[in-house]
């Protein structure tokens, strides 16, 4: 039987759904395209529940693809859009959450996480920037500048690096100098490297969650002081 939970913001955390649906064995998260691919019988052959994390799914879209009600999938759907389910109505089992609002993160606070061994990855941090391609390529656009404004500071004063990258002198400037003592050259470019590695990937292959996250692990392994 698939589960339809109906939530105003998309969740992340299995404990919550665990809880609600008194589900005790392990429940498997997965992206829609993951859930799409051709390979998903492969790829989750175990009868676990497999709960599609990264976005919400409409009746159209399983209809299309000819959705079995009466596999063990957990999908997020908006409210308005509940009726549309009726005709599965002895398929499904609905469940409503709203769970609490989370602090927000920004692409700021993350890069520190990464500069620093006393601040540990967490999961759901991780899974927030990772969730599409549009979250993590704001991650990754400020996470450049940060490490390139690092580089800069081994071959200039602040004034030359202002013009460089066209921006004011503010607190980042001060930043970077403090990291400046605590890296070398070969951890930056190597960052860097990775960088450009992960956005050639994403413009070949497409945005891959996984990638996303085996991305921000090597970068805080070369950069945690």
């Amino acid at each position: 039987m698939a589960n339809l939970i109906v939530t105003p913001s998309l969740i992340n955390d299995i404990s919550l759904l665990s809880e609600e649906l008194k589900i005790k064995s392990d429940i498997e998260k997965i992206t829609f395209e993951e859930f799409k691919s051709e390979n998903n019988i492969t790829l989750f052959e175990n009868d676990n529940p497999k709960f599609i994390y990264d976005k919400y799914v409409s009746y159209a879209e399983l209809n299309k693809m000819n959705f079995n009600f009466n596999e063990n999938y957990i999908f997020q759907i908006k409210k308005q859009n509940l009726n549309k389910f009726s005709n599965e109505s002895e398929d499904i089992s609905v469940h409503y959450l709203e769970p609490q609002k989370e602090k927000e993160i920004f692409p700021w606070d993350f890069t520190k996480i990464l500069f620093s061994s006393k601040i540990q990855l967490q999961s759901e941090i991780v899974d927030h920037f990772c969730i599409n391609e549009n979250t993590f390529k704001q991650f990754l656009s400020y996470f450049h500048k940060e490490l390139v404004r690092l580089k800069l500071t081994f071959q200039y004063d602040d004034e030359e690096i202002s013009n460089i990258l066209g921006e004011k002198i503010d607190y980042k400037y001060q930043l970077a100098r403090e990291r400046k003592s605590k890296y070398n050259l070969d951890d930056i470019d190597k960052c860097l490297e990775n960088i450009y590695k992960i956005e050639k990937l994403i413009l070949e292959s497409g945005f891959n969650s996984e990638n996303a996250k085996r991305f921000i692990v090597s970068s805080k392994s070369l950069l945690q002081f």
